[in-house]
């Protein structure tokens, strides 16, 4: 089987480009490479994995339509049209696996897209890539896959999955930008760990060590602002089992974005599964930061652990220090799962006798009654990573230049309605984007008179 990787910028394409296109010609010399590989495989199947589109928090989403259709309109190029055969045949059992295997999937169609409010038209992280192939090779059909952000796992056995019902003889194809943080002047904000991204996945392809796609460290994906890593761990389970030789025919990021174009051979060689290596690495990883968590994480996951596993609230520790038994404080438990958000329940004033019983009563609250998220199960439970946030008391703010969203989370309120953000959140980029989220939260009109509030957090993680 043969495995590609491949970006989608639209500014590779001509008409849409108008010469911008000649700044990443390298890409497009990759892209042309793959088509040209693709027209000698001769494929009668093509999946191509996207990161846009109908993406889900939980599932993920196969195109089940015969005809495939799409233009790009979106980037002022709508003459630009694509009407292709879709593998129904192929989706359909693809869908009956991955529900089979307990994962879930949305099979798209056009009864389905109207009941959802979402369309069954190809997503540029598609049509990119199409747009070189087809003019090599056509004879094929297509099948549209929109990832989920869904735990690895999953995403590795999709991919297992898809590999056994295409057979040998077809091509499976990762669409992706790698990180969209490279320059102070690109789309996104820059951030230093996305070319210390970039250079691991291109290093991981160059020397054919996969299994460090799988091994990355959650922050640094999280901090590169790219769109492959899920795709890739979806085509890392296409390799399940199989030796590989994979190599980068080119990177470059002109525009702030990193373009990979990439290739990967596989055949059967009953090698040891790489998702078998990433969780003995993984869990030896999980044990040296268990040894580094003090004692506020420790009492967050103890809780967790013992209410998920037994339904039971266990009692307070007799060892912990002196003012987690005497003081009291607002607490927010947050609990992650491979970097993303998978609870977070929290208390602005205290309701508890102790900082130790609301931590204990927040940390059940966020693993089972966080409504955004289903409740946490026991196998997830060696995977996660909590955060506990002890709050300071509320200092009233007369003027924005009293904030600052590193150092001050805030709450504001108008009457009954109360927002609260925490400090030094993910993609809060401004003190008026800061209000602007908690005045979301509360369901409070800009033009509404609301006081706001300020207060620091002692934010336990681990030691280390």
């Amino acid at each position: 089987m043969n495995l590609f990787i491949m970006p989608h910028p639209p500014l590779a394409i001509s008409e849409i480009g108008q010469g911008k296109e000649k700044a990443i010609n390298s890409t497009i010399e990759g892209m042309n490479k793959i088509a040209t590989q693709i027209k000698a495989i001769k494929p009668k199947t093509i999946a191509i994995i996207s990161p846009h589109g109908n993406v889900f928090s939980d599932g993920l989403c196969v195109n089940i339509e015969s005809n495939l259709k799409g233009n790009f309109g979106e980037f002022r190029a709508p003459s630009i049209k694509f009407d292709i055969k879709g593998d129904f045949q192929k989706a359909l059992v693809l869908c009956s696996g991955l529900r089979a295997s307990g994962i879930n999937c949305l099979a798209l169609d056009e009864v389905t897209a109207e009941k959802y409010d979402i369309t069954t038209t190809l997503d540029h992280g598609v049509m990119v890539p199409l747009r070189f192939i087809l003019k090599q090779y056509t004879d094929f059909k297509l099948l549209h896959i929109n990832i989920g952000f869904l735990p690895k796992v999953q995403m590795y056995q999709a991919g297992k999955i898809l590999s056994e019902i295409l057979g040998d003889e077809n091509v499976i194809i990762a669409s992706g930008d790698l990180s969209h943080k490279l320059a102070n002047d690109g789309h996104e904000e820059y951030d230093e760990m996305g070319a210390v991204y970039d250079e691991y996945i291109v290093s991981a392809i160059n020397n054919n060590d996969l299994l460090k796609i799988l091994s990355a460290n959650e922050d640094m994906v999280e901090r590169a602002g790219q769109c492959a890593h899920k795709p890739l761990e979806l085509l890392m389970g296409a390799l399940d089992g199989k030796a590989s030789r994979s190599q980068v025919y080119s990177y470059e990021a002109p525009f702030g974005v990193g373009y990979m174009t990439a290739g990967i051979e596989c055949h059967d060689a009953d090698k040891a599964n790489l998702i078998d290596q990433y969780l003995q690495i993984s869990k030896q990883t999980n044990e040296v930061k268990r040894k580094q968590e003090d004692e506020y994480v420790k009492l967050a996951r103890d809780t967790i652990i013992e209410y998920v596993k037994n339904e039971a609230i266990i009692d307070i520790p007799e060892n912990l220090s002196e003012e987690m038994y005497v003081k009291q404080r607002g607490v927010f438990v947050s609990i992650k799962r491979e970097g993303r958000l998978r609870g977070c329940i929290g208390t602005i004033m205290p309701t508890k006798p102790s900082i130790a019983e609301e931590i204990i009563n927040n940390a059940i609250e966020a693993a089972i009654k966080d409504s955004r998220f289903t409740e946490v199960q026991v196998e997830e439970l060696d995977e996660l990573s909590i955060v506990v946030d002890v709050l300071s008391e509320m200092e009233l703010v007369s003027s924005k230049q009293d904030l600052d969203i590193n150092k001050y989370g805030i709450v504001v309120t108008n009457d009954y309605r109360r927002g609260l953000l925490l400090p030094n959140i993910d993609g809060v980029e401004s003190v008026d984007h800061q209000i602007a989220i908690a005045l979301q939260k509360a369901g409070i009109n800009n033009d509404e008179k609301y006081t706001i509030q300020r207060f620091t957090v002692e934010r336990h993680e681990r030691l280390a």
